[in-house]
């Protein structure tokens, strides 16, 4: 699809911009909600061996990249809205028992999610680092939350 876009912006159809964003997180984000909730009730343990490295971008931080890059990005531009530092599954489980108070997670090896969640077990091993640096210079864009632990400090007055 964005080869779609890119194409008819060449061509002067439309002004398209590109925004690949991280996985989204934040208080009012439901897979947000529903994580706090299983870790709560330690259903999401941390995985020995999680080596991935995951973009995740803040709600609030997406909102205003999007209004940012539609007062001003050059057509067929692209950017990766994402915060500074990508994060492993556990990281995030762990950040979320930290902030909400709950019980330290469950710990589990590797071989557990790859039997009975393949998909999660992909997810445990993806490194994925991607470049905000364009979107901060060309557009102006400052992260409120630079990073999933700043950005999910806000948990602990939510929870």
């Amino acid at each position: 699809m964005e080869s779609q876009v890119l194409e008819a912006t060449t061509r002067g159809a439309i002004e398209g911009v590109i925004l690949r964003y991280g996985l989204f997180y934040g208080v009012c984000v439901p897979s947000t909600s529903s994580m706090i909730e299983q870790v709560r009730k330690r259903r999401l343990p941390i995985v020995r061996g999680d080596g991935g490295q995951l973009p995740v971008i803040s709600i609030a931080d997406a909102v205003a990249a999007t209004v940012l890059a539609l007062d001003r990005a050059p057509a067929g531009s692209v950017y990766d809205i994402v915060d500074d530092r990508p994060v492993s599954l556990s990281e995030v489980v762990t950040t979320i028992a930290e902030y909400i108070g709950a019980p330290a997670p469950r710990r589990v090896p590797a071989w557990i999610p790859r039997l009975i969640a393949p998909y999660m077990a992909r997810l445990l091993q993806m490194r994925m680092r991607l470049p905000n640096a364009p979107a901060k210079t060309e557009l102006g864009w400052r992260l409120q939350y630079p990073t999933l632990r700043e950005g999910l400090a806000s948990l602990r007055n939510a929870a």
